[in-house]
């Protein structure tokens, strides 16, 4: 059945991807996202050396809700600035990718005047996002659409509605109101502001949920999970809240620092089935936690990188030691790097790795996430979870683009927040290896403490409001060979 289910899914995704292409025949390969008019016609020394320029004005036009200030946040020249014309147009490229990577456009163009050489206007034109998103919500309640496939079933749909109002007010600012039920129920609302201060180096956030249950992960035998389904109660409750400070010093450095409070509640059968699911096997927990993470950003795209590297780490504190009977007493630090580069017209490649280490109470189920979630796996293993107290990924891959990045117009769709489209088509290799240190969980799991490689084959389709959909072929080192599904960047 799962196989069946499989196929009917890449059949599906198939036949959207060639819709795409068919919706989009007056594409065009120059595309209007990247494209930065250098005109021949401009002044240049006999030796070819760039004459300098003064900036003597920037224009905005398609910016009808953000706002100027948010806006010159990610450029990195400005009014008054005396440069060469080679200079510029780096920096024109730069702000460009600075600006798509905020998401708040589809599209971003720069362009020129300079009928007052060497006095340069320069343009700016934009296709800002649709920001006010209310929206029904039908999702798989697994940890990814592989696990789903292995044991469909409409009982484990998440369903409800989600409100996103991203860039409220033109400032960037983030309202996310969160309303989901069925195999998990979810209630969250949050708040971010990007800046408070003058020089916009300065920002906030805050968050409440309240999350719950009645399916939930006891146990890992053999490297799967095993759940328990009770019908009477819920097998776990918990909620809670935490808000923090943003400190940005630089456009491509991130500084965050979070201070949370969390209260979970568990069945007694859940104890029952596994005693060290929980500190003591409590109950009741609650603990304070404190999270702080660098990010050095110098990707051309977030969504889906080319060219670039990036950088973060992440140093959390679960159990402060300030609240009564606060059993949590758990560090973690992580950290990972990216890196890509463009080898040749059309092929790239790219290698990465992911790394984290925990310190203190380490022995409880509930806390210990290892491989098998979001990028934290090696690509052929996506049916297993492998627990553990330390870990380290390593990915890589090489990618042609079949189809460079277009851009086109949907017909039928007035809209231009939606109607202009941008995609691209990668072909791609990789292989990745990862190990999962553990000396808690590993009776029976024999994928920890041992090293996991993967290798195959893919095809990455990429579009605009920073979606990607992957289908991938891949053989693990145990021999086993699949069909896998992913709608996030592989690296």
């Amino acid at each position: 059945m799962f196989i069946l289910l499989r196929l009917l899914f890449f059949l599906v995704f198939a036949f959207l991807q060639m819709l795409s292409l068919s919706l989009m025949a007056q594409s065009r390969v120059d595309s209007v996202l990247v494209r930065i008019r250098m005109d021949p016609a401009l002044p240049v020394y006999a030796d070819g050396a760039s004459p300098r320029v003064f900036v003597k004005n920037i224009e905005m036009q398609g910016n009808e809700i953000t706002r100027y200030g948010i806006i010159m946040r990610e450029v990195v020249f400005e009014e008054g600035d005396s440069l060469t014309l080679s200079t510029l147009f780096d920096a024109m490229e730069e702000s460009r990718e600075n600006l798509l990577n905020t998401s708040l456009f589809n599209f971003v163009e720069m362009d020129m005047d300079y009928s007052e050489f060497p006095a340069i206007t320069v343009r700016m034109l934009f296709v800002e996002r649709w920001y006010l998103w209310p929206f029904p919500i039908l999702e798989l309640g697994d940890r990814n659409i592989n696990e789903w496939l292995n044991d469909p079933g409409l009982q484990k749909m998440n369903y409800g509605v989600y409100l996103v109002w991203d860039n409220f007010r033109g400032r960037r600012e983030n309202i996310k109101l969160l309303f989901k039920t069925g195999y998990r129920h979810l209630y969250t609302l949050s708040y971010t502001k990007p800046y408070f201060d003058a020089r916009k180096t300065l920002g906030w956030g805050m968050e409440a949920g309240v999350s719950r249950s009645r399916q939930l992960a006891y146990m890992t035998m053999a490297n799967r999970q095993q759940f328990v389904k009770l019908t009477d109660e819920f097998a776990y409750q918990s909620w809670y809240f935490n808000a923090g400070l943003n400190y940005r010093p630089a456009i491509r450095n991130y500084h965050s620092l979070r201070l949370g409070y969390n209260h979970f509640s568990f069945s007694d059968t859940l104890m029952v089935l596994n005693p060290r699911y929980s500190p003591g096997g409590a109950t009741d927990i609650n603990f304070l936690s404190l999270d702080w993470e660098f990010k050095h950003d110098f990707r051309d795209l977030k969504a889906y990188p080319l060219k670039g590297h990036y950088f973060d780490v992440r140093l959390t504190r679960f159990g402060l030691g300030l609240l009564p009977d606060e059993e949590m007493d758990l560090t973690t630090l992580q950290t990972s790097y990216r890196h890509f580069w463009q080898t040749a017209p059309r092929w790239y490649v790219g290698a990465g790795a992911n790394a984290k280490i925990s310190q203190g109470l380490t022995d409880i189920y509930f806390s210990q996430q290892g491989l098998g979630f979001q990028t934290d796996l090696v690509r052929g293993y996506e049916n297993y979870v492998i627990d553990g107290q330390h870990f380290l990924v390593l990915k890589s891959n090489i990618k042609f683009a079949l189809v460079p990045q277009r851009s086109g117009r949907i017909g039928f769709l007035p809209w231009e927040h939606f109607s202009l489209i941008h995609y691209a088509l990668y072909l791609n290799a990789f292989a990745d290896a990862g190990y999962v240190a553990d000396r808690h969980f590993n009776g029976n799991n024999f994928l920890n403490n041992t090293w996991l490689t993967g290798a195959g084959i893919g095809l990455d389709f990429v579009t605009y409001y920073d979606k990607v959909f992957r289908t991938e072929f891949s053989i693990n080192r145990q021999g086993e060979a699949g069909l896998f599904f992913h709608v996030i960047a592989p690296i």
